[in-house]
């Protein structure tokens, strides 16, 4: 490839996903990858229903399907002060709420990104691995210089660049796009855990007890991706030597029935611990150059929604291409509905934050009600079926309810 049509900086997700879509085309597409192999991120993991609508559109659904992604049709919340017979009663019907979309999906993230890249190839795009010292010039024929594995300088120019490295975007900071971020209240630990064939996997759970709070994703073959949600001041809790002994001892929720079995598991990758932060961007674009996924912003991981954005995104910039307009004027319309939709998802994260992760007196009554307002305040059931369905279907006035005050003022 000479003078490739795109260029997509990072092959992960989204960046892998929007090459394949666009591969498909018929476009000349390069994809720029640091990575020569893909490392367990701890994180993006787990798709909702509304970004497994949005893989579907980009034909990359059936490839992680085919790569092993597990789907859960439904998702149950145990906690301490609820009867385990009463939550497995009312799981949360995450394959009803999108026609012909039976659940959420997971795969491992180095599984899913592989699969997506060989994916792109296959579509004809071409992918260069172990790229370092990338610059990005924008303007009418953005320009894109880098380094190969091998050492050698290569300048390029395209009709789009698109910035899809990450949190870290080195494409971001180049072009001056500024970002902003809502300081963490928690922090997120994840770790991935295998030996639990004899745990039924149908349903993903989250968990609440004492001063912890869970989400976890099943994967297939026995194996499960468990986070655990400390406050701000525990930040080094599961850190050291200990750390992975301390992180099992903590999952061993006795509200979850097989609570003993997350405690005894094995460890089947790194354990890591970041912070529960959101940041998003005013305008993911600039001329020449647009940001998707986590380089124009990330909303918290407390409700699990960075792989969906990402497509969404991915999917978004197909369209766009499709259209044959890459000025400025053409992403306008994509900065608009981005920002709506991580600011409401921003919303649904500092619910779940208020009610689970903040470090607060009233704990054990901010979650009853929670559980209170799902079960009688229609608002508050919207917003929660947004995270899953997608956050513009969540009614707009939700977002203007008082929510999370009702919830912070908990007694």
């Amino acid at each position: 490839m000479d003078q490739p049509e795109i260029v997509v900086v990072g092959g992960g997700i989204g960046g892998a996903s929007l090459a394949t879509a666009l591969a498909s085309d018929g476009r000349e597409v390069l994809v720029l990858e640091a990575t020569e192999q893909y490392d367990d991120r701890v994180r993006g993991e787990s798709m909702m229903p509304w970004g497994v609508v949005e893989a579907r559109a980009l034909g990359v659904e059936d490839v992680l399907l085919g790569a092993g992604a597990h789907v859960a049709a439904t998702w149950l919340h145990y906690d301490a002060a609820v009867p385990t017979e009463v939550t497995e009663a009312n799981p949360i019907p995450a394959g009803m709420l999108i026609p012909d979309v039976p659940g959420s999906m997971n795969l491992r993230h180095p599984v899913a990104c592989q699969a997506l890249i060989d994916a792109a190839t296959a579509a004809g795009a071409t992918v260069e691995r172990g790229i370092h010292d990338v610059v990005v010039e924008p303007g009418p024929t953005p320009t894109v210089s880098y380094t190969t594995a091998s050492g050698d300088v290569v300048d390029i120019t395209a009709r789009l660049v698109v910035g899809a490295d990450g949190r870290n975007s080195a494409v971001r900071r180049q072009l001056g796009i500024p970002l902003h971020r809502q300081e963490e209240t928690h922090m997120i630990a994840g770790l991935l855990v295998e030996g639990l064939d004899d745990v039924p996997d149908g349903s993903d759970f989250l968990a609440s007890e004492g001063d912890l709070f869970m989400a976890s994703f099943f994967q297939g073959h026995g194996r499960l991706r468990v986070y655990l949600v400390p406050a701000v001041s525990q930040k080094s809790r599961f850190a050291g030597p200990n750390g992975v002994a301390e992180f099992l001892r903590s999952a061993g929720f006795s509200c979850i029935p097989f609570g003993d079995r997350l405690a005894d598991a094995t460890p089947a990758g790194p354990l890591a611990t970041y912070p529960g932060d959101d940041s998003w961007t005013d305008e993911p674009f600039v001329e020449g150059v647009v940001l998707v996924g986590d380089a124009g912003g990330w909303n918290d991981p407390i409700i699990g929604q960075g792989l969906s954005i990402a497509m969404r995104d991915a999917r978004w910039v197909r369209d766009i291409v499709r259209g044959g307009d890459l000025s400025p004027r053409a992403f306008a319309d994509y900065a608009t509905e981005r920002d709506e939709r991580l600011r409401r998802l921003r919303y649904i994260a500092d619910v779940m934050g208020a009610a689970m992760g903040d470090e607060c007196p009233n704990r054990t009554a901010r979650r009853a009600t929670f559980f209170d307002l799902q079960q009688n305040e229609p608002l508050m059931l919207g917003v929660m079926i947004g995270a899953f369905a997608g956050p513009e279907n969540a009614p707009p006035e939700a977002f203007e309810a008082g929510l999370i005050e009702r919830i912070q003022a908990a007694s």
